[in-house]
């Protein structure tokens, strides 16, 4: 079985396309549903969609979103003052603009990654995903609205403890089921939080990037679980954000990733589980399509490439 190729480099004209569409619209629509376009378009183009394909569904898919709120431009000096703030998101994406600028890309990360991505799992991942979307494609304006938004998630103090906290282990240990009372997924996440079950499961393993991964795949393969699709894009994200982060990020990843499972609801699931076609929207099954693609090249993981050429087959 053949791994995947893909283009991981943005054309001018898609580029332009992403910078423009930032600046029109809102992050979030309908009051708290993501806006998943600029992945899915950078997903598309990934896996060798046309330039056609791709503004058709732009234009399909700006229809449903919130046109960019007139605010206020506020200097930031500190983007931990505004950690947790939505309404900061114009001034911080002016800020990383100015920050990416002048400092480049790498140096941008490095300084503020590691001061915001404890929250990497709020918003069920989302703002990770956009900045990682944005640093494997190397889109500058992509990355200033994935920090923002990440700035926006807020950080997470407990969750940072935990993984400093890790203890070496041989495979990754999923915490048992507990009670979840509410059905948002912030709501879910901080229940997980508070009855902080799963700190002792918490470990980092030999190869901890790569075996994490293929579990959180086994997981999605055998449940279609819409949160664990969120898991797989979502630990892809992490590992293209790692560098930068730096310390403890092993330890992040894994005490994200066993909270989430406990505010999904534990499912059970066969480790050797097969992938399945996809039965899921349109974004949601390109973004993970693309994730599975490039997994199979970042970590070298054979369960990926099976993956993927299941789930690529809705966009060969």
């Amino acid at each position: 079985m053949k791994k995947p190729r893909l283009r991981l480099t943005a054309p001018t004209w898609l580029q332009q396309l992403l910078q423009s569409h930032r600046d029109a619209f809102e992050p979030t629509y309908a009051r708290s549903l993501t806006d998943h376009l600029p992945m899915m378009l950078l997903a598309m183009h990934g896996l060798g969609a046309s330039r056609d394909s791709i503004e058709k569904v732009h234009t399909n898919y700006i229809r449903r979103l919130t046109p960019a709120v007139r605010a206020e431009i506020v200097a930031i000096s500190d983007v931990e003052s505004v950690l947790g703030d939505d309404s900061a998101y114009r001034s911080l994406v002016r800020f990383f603009d100015a920050e990416v600028a002048e400092k480049g890309v790498e140096q941008t990360l490095k300084t503020y990654l590691p001061k915001i991505h404890s929250g990497w799992v709020r918003h069920a991942f989302h703002g990770t995903i956009r900045l990682a979307y944005g640093i494997r494609f190397n889109v500058a304006s992509e990355i200033s609205a994935g920090l923002a938004y990440q700035t926006c998630a807020g950080s997470d103090d407990r969750l940072a403890h935990i993984a400093r906290h890790a203890t070496p282990a041989q495979r990754f240990v999923w915490p048992p089921a507990i009670d979840i009372t509410t059905s948002r997924f912030d709501s879910q996440y901080e229940e997980a939080m508070v009855a902080d079950t799963f700190a002792i499961h918490t470990h980092v393993l030999p190869d901890n990037e790569r075996q994490v991964a293929e579990d959180v795949l086994s997981l999605f393969n055998h449940t279609q679980n819409f949160f664990a699709l969120h898991m797989v894009t979502g630990t892809h994200a992490m590992g293209i954000c790692a560098d930068a982060i730096g310390a403890n990020v092993d330890g992040l990843m894994n005490a994200g990733l066993a909270a989430t499972y406990l505010a999904v609801g534990a499912p059970n699931f066969s480790p050797n589980a097969q992938p399945r076609p996809l039965r899921m929207d349109f974004a949601h099954e390109v973004k993970v399509a693309f994730s599975c693609a490039d997994q199979a090249g970042r970590l070298g993981s054979e369960r990926y490439v099976e993956a993927y050429a299941t789930y690529d087959q809705a966009f060969s």
